[in-house]
């Protein structure tokens, strides 16, 4: 996206009286990205069920254990915070890569918060399970069980879905606008189109009527009066003495 699109939009904000953040952009983006990876990770877990791939990658805990899960883990989050990070860019429509950052935050801030809540509450076994299931790691046990190198690519997977999600979600304003000034997009452009058309097919039965073609040809018409000449300027013309002559002449 351009720096000159981006300017504008922020301007337009400003002119509207609202500050850069939109807070609730970033919280609609951040649930997004917490149902998007509860879907993509049960999708993810089928597929490799079904291929026989032992990856111990859990949608109920995606801190398995494993590169393979750990790779897994890190491709459904980058899916999951893509959609979330477009979602706050695009509700935005405006600094949709610090919209992309804030979800990213605000979603290891939640996560952080929610842990610690549940971790406080007696039996709370099958919570942290359904929190699981949504990306939010609930237990500090929980991360100390995984390889460094899995939580790094985890961590790079939602910074990076969530800023590639913000920039995208803002661009599409852009492509928006663009797509509303082509003249060759929309009802006009379909309304030109279908005039050409109309236009071609009246040409194409004039070239087929051969009575159409036989006036439209001048056949059998003096050109001159098509073309309005004035046919009196072909006659002669004579001079006084010559007239008299000419009269004289047919006399005889």
């Amino acid at each position: 996206m351009t720096v000159r699109a981006s300017r504008v939009h922020r301007e337009t904000v400003r002119e509207a009286g609202y500050s850069t953040i939109s807070p609730l952009s970033v919280i609609a983006g951040v649930v997004c990205a917490y149902g998007a990876f509860a879907i993509v990770a049960a999708i993810v877990g089928s597929i490799l069920t079904s291929m026989d791939v032992d990856t111990e990658f859990r949608t109920d805990d995606w801190t398995s254990t494993g590169a393979a899960a750990a790779l897994a883990s890190a491709i459904v989050l980058f899916l999951a915070y893509l959609f979330g990070g477009y979602v706050a860019g695009r509700m935005a429509r405006r600094s949709g890569m610090l919209h992309g950052v804030l979800v990213f935050i605000t979603s290891l801030v939640i996560g952080a918060i929610v842990g610690g809540v549940v971790g406080a509450v007696a039996e709370g076994d099958e919570v942290e399970q359904n929190l699981r299931s949504i990306g939010i790691p609930t237990t500090t046990d929980q991360l100390e069980d995984v390889a460094i190198a899995g939580v790094i690519a985890s961590l790079a997977a939602v910074l990076l879905g969530s800023l590639l999600g913000g920039i995208l979600g803002e661009r599409w304003h852009t492509k928006l606008a663009r797509r509303a000034a082509d003249p060759t997009i929309g009802p006009a452009a379909d309304m030109r189109r279908r005039a050409d058309e109309e236009d071609e097919a009246r040409d194409e039965r004039i070239r087929r009527d051969h009575l159409v073609q036989h006036d439209l040809d001048g056949d059998g018409v003096d050109d001159r009066a098509e073309r309005n000449i004035d046919l009196r300027d072909d006659e002669p013309r004579y001079t006084a003495a010559e007239w008299q002559q000419r009269e004289s002449t047919l006399r005889r």
